[in-house]
């Protein structure tokens, strides 16, 4: 049977329901089978398999046990750190790292970010959550497993942080089934040796690159979360690792948080435990770059931090493969008090009548104590760049640039950019 790809307008106007993101997972998987129909009397048959499907998946995960976070201590020679390395011998190489959020969607555009980032040739890669529609076993072979799938794995490694729409299959298909086909790449071996958990640290002598897993705890119990809305902190198994493997209070060198989740945002609510978490460990004074999606758009903040959280140049990049409906508009006192700089509001297209903008992706290049990141769009066109050094010895991050090559993006905050110059 052929296989049906998934088209970008699948995903106009998907809210953040598990009912809303599971029945429309089953109605993409029966469109197989209405492919194959020979008989209109099949279409009652066809109707009622959707719903019957969609009624079965969609309490089975709602009220069944989460799959079991895992953590590094059953891997003594695993602890989820790894040394920056290149496929050059070269230890002064310089080290390439290529990001995408919400991307998994099985599109055409999906693909096509997957296409680039193979053309950037990055030594790793990472994608910053949210496997459409559910995360469930079929959703991660497509996007992911299969042979023809377009996830590019990096030359060095690949890692998949944990986002919400995994967990609408309570996380199973993402530990059991993904994970095991990602992590570090053994030269040796010829294979990756499997991600062991969902969070990790790339490192060299100036940078810390750390993955952290927002999205074991985005889903609360049925109905009691819309009283008490998951507040997506850490479990405790990260928090132990930040604090005795990392080291993390004591280690000065400069630092870039990965989640999927938003720590600031102009558009929609923060999620700020996270970052009050990290400031109980390092403080609320040292600043970190943090790299999230969740939000499907591009935009960047200038320095913020909540009443007890950690100070941090925000980036928003889930804008990999869902559609950026443009319709969102900005919320005037949140982009003031959090530091809103620029975003992406170029339309690209129309989707069922909804303004749709431009996909894309970040090169992060890590030269010693430079840290350069790219933004590029579907095209293939750069955005704007930034460069940061690293203070190894005081554990402070400077911003040296912070250039725009697209005249087209919404500049909202002009003396921001000037001061992270």
């Amino acid at each position: 049977m052929e296989e049906v790809k998934r088209e970008q307008s699948d995903y106009i106007d998907l809210k953040r329901s598990e009912a809303q993101n599971h029945f429309r997972a089953q109605t993409h998987k029966v469109e197989k089978v209405k492919r194959a129909q020979i008989s209109v009397n099949q279409v009652t048959d066809f109707f009622e398999s959707r719903i019957f499907s969609w009624i079965y998946h969609y309490f089975k995960s709602r009220f069944g046990p989460k799959q079991k976070f895992q953590n590094y201590l059953n891997t003594p020679d695993d602890n989820g750190v790894y040394r920056m390395s290149t496929i050059n011998s070269n230890t002064n190489s310089e080290i390439s790292i290529a990001l995408a959020g919400d991307w998994a969607t099985d599109t055409v555009q999906s693909d096509a970010i997957g296409e680039l980032i193979y053309l950037h040739d990055p030594d790793y890669t990472f994608h910053l959550g949210d496997t459409y529609f559910v995360g469930m076993h079929d959703e991660m072979n497509v996007n992911f497993i299969f042979d023809n799938s377009s996830w590019y794995r990096g030359s060095s490694g690949t890692f998949a942080l944990l986002g919400n729409h995994e967990m609408y299959s309570r996380g199973i298909s993402y530990f059991r089934d993904l994970l095991p086909t990602m992590g570090i790449y053994s030269k040796e071996e010829n294979k990756y040796k499997g991600q062991k958990a969902s969070f990790m640290c790339l490192e060299n002598d100036h940078w810390r690159i750390i993955g952290l897993d927002t999205g074991y705890n985005s889903v609360g119990i049925p109905l009691i979360e819309y009283i008490f809305p998951p507040k997506c902190g850490f479990q405790n198994d990260i928090m132990e690792w930040l604090e005795k493997t990392l080291d993390l209070k004591n280690d000065k060198r400069g630092i870039v948080f990965m989640t999927h989740h938003q720590y600031s945002s102009a558009f929609e609510k923060e999620f700020v435990k996270a970052g009050e978490q990290i400031a109980s460990i390092i403080g609320k004074e040292r600043t970190v770059l943090w790299f999230w999606g969740h939000e499907h758009r591009l935009a960047v903040y200038g320095k913020f931090s909540s009443p007890n959280g950690v100070s941090a140049y925000g980036r928003c990049i889930g804008h990999g493969g869902m559609p950026i409906e443009l319709k969102c508009e900005v919320i005037k006192e949140k982009a003031k008090l959090n530091s809103l700089v620029l975003y992406d509001d170029r339309k690209n297209t129309e989707l069922k009548d909804v303004e749709v903008g431009y996909n894309g992706f970040v090169i992060l290049k890590i030269n010693n104590d430079i840290l350069r990141a790219e933004y590029f769009d579907i095209r293939d066109e750069l955005l704007f760049s930034e460069e940061w050094k690293a203070d190894a010895s005081t554990g402070s991050i400077t911003g040296l640039k912070f250039e725009l090559a697209s005249k087209e993006m919404t500049v909202y905050n002009n003396d921001i950019i000037k001061a992270v110059k």
